[in-house]
C-alpha cells in the first residue's frame, strides 16, 4: 500500500467499532496490511490468495451476497464488514459477494488482524468467527452493586436473621411474648425437629387472636398459618419479591438445602436497607387504596425499567419484572373492583395473554387479557364480570398499560367467557387454523392465571394443550404464518424499511425480529407438548429434548438476547427525549458494528425460519 494512503485508512479505523477502541499504534500495524479492492458495478468478488481468510470493509459503495441458489443473504453499505462465515475449513464459498455499484473494498488478512488485536480480549471477542460469540460480546452486564444489583444477588446475603423460633407446644401468649418482648420482631416461625410446620405474624395476631377473642393460653398451632410459603437462601431477591408480591405476603422465610428456617425477608427491610422504592413497586402497589394512588406509581415502574435498561440486564430478567409489577397493578386494580362491585357470584380466573402471560412485558406493552368464567355463570353474573372486566381494564389504561387496538381484552365480550365457551374457541381454532382464526389462536396461545381460581385456569389449560400440541395441521398454519415476516437481509439499503407515524423509514424491531423468535419458540414448544411458554425458556426446552442442537440453542438466545437489547435500548433512548415508547429504529443511528450484528440476527432467524418451513412443509 502507498504510504501516502496510510494516514486517511488510520482515521476511518478510527471511527469504526470495533477499531475505535485500539491505540493509534495498532491500527498503524492494521492499516499498512490492508488491501484495497476497486469492483465495478456488477463484479463479483474472488479471492485470489485462496490459502489465506479475509475479513472486508466496505470503504465506499455497497454489495450485495447471495447464496449458491440464487436467495439473498444480505446487502453492505459503506463501513460494513463482512467475511466471517467465509473463513471455514471448507474451501466452497457459503455465499457470492457482488457489487450493486461502483464499490471500493479493504480486505484484512484475518489471521494478521487477530495478532495484532489479541491484546484486546474486547475487540478479538467481536471478531470472533462465530456469529452469536460476536453478538454476545456486545451484552455485557454494568450493573452497579447498590440498588440496581440487589435484586440479583443471593438473598442469604440480605435476608434479616432477626426471627422468632417458636415450638408447637408453645401457648399463642408465650409465643407473642417471645416475638415482642424478647426478639422485637414482626414474625415467628413455628419449628419442630428443625423443620418448619407454620408461622405466625403479629397482624395475624391482631386478626386471628385479638378480633375473634380467642383463649391466648391455646396452643400457637391453633392459629398459626400452615405449610408458609419460603424461599431458598440461594435463590435471588427477585426471586422472594415475586412470591411476596403474586401471594400479597409481607413476611417470607429463608430456608437452607434442608428447609431449616436461616432468615427472613420482609419488604419493610428490604425498602429501609437497600432503598427498593427506587427499584421496587411491591409496598407501595399492596397499600394503594385507590385507583388514583396508583396512577403516580407508573412513574415509578418507569424508573424500574430505566434503571435495568441502562444497567443491560438480561432480556428475562427486564421481561420478568416489568411482568410482576404488571401482575401486581392487575391484581390491586381487581381487588378495587370487587371492592366497587361486590364479590364475584360464581368462580373466575382473570388471564394473561400474549407477551404478559409470557413475562416479556417491555414498557410499550399495552393489555392483553381475559375472563375465564365457571360454568355455573348466569346471565346475572355475566353482566357483573362485564361491568367487572370494564373496570379493571379502564383502572390498568390509566395506570400506563393501554387499551389494546386490537380489542383483546376481558372488557370485549368475546373473551369474557365461560370456561365450555373457551373450550369451543380453542377447538374451533386448532383444528380450522384459518387466517382470521389464527390471529385470534396466537393472542391466545398463550395464557397465565394473574388472578382467581387456580382449578378453573389449570383445567382450561389442559384442554388448551390436548388442542394444539402435536397438532400437524396447526404446526403448518402457525409455520405459513410466521413465515409472512422475513427478516429485512437487505435493511440498510433501505428497501425493507416500513414507514412510521412520521413518515419516516425506519426499522420495526419488534416485526422484523422479536416476533419471528417468538413464533419459533412457540412451534417447538407446541409440537413436542412443552408446557413452558416464555420464549427463552421454550428454547432451551428444544435444545434439551433434541429439537435442536447445542450451537442452534445457544444461536438462537444470543440472537434474542441482541435484539432486545436493542429495543430496550431504543426505548430508553424514547423516555430520555420525552418521546412515546415504539418499535421502530432508525437505521442510521446503528453504528457499523451493531449493523454487523444486525445482519448476523437476521440470517440466524431466516435459516431457522427455513429449518422449520422444511420441517412441517409450511
Amino acid at each position: 500500500m502507498e504510504s501516502t494512503l496510510l494516514p486517511n485508512i488510520v482515521v476511518f479505523l478510527q471511527n469504526l467499532s470495533p477499531f475505535q477502541q485500539l491505540p493509534n499504534e495498532t491500527l498503524e500495524n492494521i492499516a499498512s496490511d490492508i488491501d484495497i479492492l476497486y469492483l465495478g458495478k456488477g463484479d463479483k468478488l474472488t479471492n485470489d490468495d485462496s490459502h489465506l481468510r479475509h475479513l472486508y470493509i466496505v470503504r465506499t459503495g455497497s454489495v450485495e451476497q447471495r447464496f449458491p441458489d440464487g436467495g439473498l443473504r444480505s446487502r453492505l453499505g459503506e463501513s460494513d464488514l463482512f467475511g466471517f462465515s467465509l473463513n471455514t475449513e471448507d474451501d466452497t464459498p457459503a455465499y457470492q459477494t457482488i457489487a450493486l455499484q461502483n464499490t471500493l473494498l479493504y480486505r484484512l488478512d484475518y489471521s494478521a488482524l487477530l495478532d495484532d488485536v489479541s491484546d484486546y480480549p474486547e475487540v478479538t471477542e467481536q471478531l470472533a468467527l462465530n456469529a452469536n460469540m460476536r453478538m454476545q460480546s456486545s451484552l455485557h452486564v454494568q450493573w452497579n452493586q447498590t440498588d440496581k444489583g440487589l435484586f440479583f444477588e443471593p438473598i442469604a446475603k440480605v435476608a434479616s436473621s432477626r426471627i422468632a423460633i417458636a415450638t408447637p407446644q408453645m401457648t399463642i401468649q408465650q409465643v407473642a411474648h417471645l416475638m415482642r418482648h424478647q426478639l422485637n420482631c414482626t414474625c415467628a416461625v413455628i419449628v419442630e425437629n428443625d423443620q418448619l410446620l407454620g408461622m405466625i405474624t403479629d397482624k395475624d395476631m391482631t386478626k386471628r387472636v385479638v378480633a375473634e377473642a380467642i383463649d391466648v393460653t391455646l396452643p400457637i398451632t391453633q392459629v398459626m398459618t400452615h405449610q408458609p410459603w419460603t424461599v431458598s437462601q440461594d435463590e435471588l431477591v427477585l426471586t422472594a419479591v415475586g412470591i411476596m408480591m403474586q401471594h400479597n405476603i409481607q413476611n417470607l422465610p429463608v430456608v437452607n438445602e434442608q428447609h431449616q428456617v436461616v432468615g427472613l425477608i420482609t419488604p419493610q427491610q428490604l425498602v429501609l436497607q437497600h432503598s427498593v422504592q427506587a427499584i421496587f413497586l411491591i409496598e407501595k402497589i399492596s397499600r394503594a387504596e385507590s385507583i388514583s394512588e396508583l396512577v403516580p406509581l407508573a412513574l415509578e415502574r418507569q424508573a424500574v425499567f430505566e434503571a435495568m435498561a441502562h444497567a443491560n440486564l438480561p432480556a428475562k430478567l427486564i421481561g420478568r419484572v416489568l411482568s410482576m409489577i404488571y401482575d401486581a397493578f392487575t391484581r390491586q386494580i381487581i381487588k378495587f373492583a370487587e371492592q366497587a362491585l361486590g364479590s364475584a357470584p360464581c368462580e373466575y380466573a382473570w388471564l394473561a395473554a400474549g407477551s404478559h402471560a409470557r413475562e416479556e412485558v417491555h414498557l410499550g406493552s399495552d393489555q392483553d387479557n381475559a375472563l375465564l368464567l365457571d360454568n355455573s355463570a348466569t346471565e346475572s353474573d355475566r353482566a357483573y364480570f362485564s361491568h367487572f372486566a370494564m373496570y379493571v381494564c379502564k383502572g390498568l389504561d390509566e395506570c400506563g398499560y393501554a387499551i389494546c387496538s386490537g380489542r383483546f381484552m376481558a372488557a370485549t365480550p368475546k373473551w369474557c367467557q365461560t370456561q365450555h365457551v373457551w373450550q369451543q374457541y380453542y377447538r374451533k381454532w386448532a383444528s380450522n387454523p384459518e387466517y382470521d382464526l389464527l390471529l385470534n389462536l396466537t393472542v391466545f396461545m398463550d395464557i397465565r392465571r394473574v388472578s382467581g381460581s387456580e382449578v378453573l385456569f389449570r383445567q382450561l389449560d389442559e384442554f388448551r394443550l390436548e388442542q394444539v400440541n402435536g397438532n400437524g395441521k396447526l404446526m403448518s398454519a402457525l409455520v405459513r404464518n410466521t413465515l409472512r415476516t422475513r427478516p429485512p437481509l437487505g435493511i440498510f439499503n433501505n428497501l425493507v424499511l416500513e414507514k412510521d407515524g412520521k413518515n419516516e423509514k425506519r426499522l420495526n424491531i419488534k416485526k422484523a425480529a422479536v416476533n419471528c423468535l417468538v413464533d419459533l419458540a412457540r412451534i417447538y414448544a407446541l409440537n413436542e407438548g412443552a408446557r413452558s411458554l416464555n420464549t427463552e425458556e421454550r428454547f432451551h426446552d428444544a435444545w434439551q429434548q433434541g429439537v435442536v442442537n447445542e450451537h442452534s440453542y445457544q444461536d438462537l438466545i444470543g440472537t434474542y438476547h441482541f435484539v432486545n437489547q436493542l429495543r430496550y435500548r431504543h426505548h430508553l433512548e424514547c423516555l430520555r427525549k420525552g418521546e412515546a415508547i415504539s418499535n421502530y429504529l432508525l437505521p442510521d443511528h446503528f453504528s457499523s458494528f451493531d449493523r454487523q450484528h444486525l445482519k448476523d440476527a437476521f440470517r440466524i432467524i431466516s435459516g431457522f425460519q427455513d429449518a422449520i418451513k422444511m420441517k412441517f412443509g409450511g
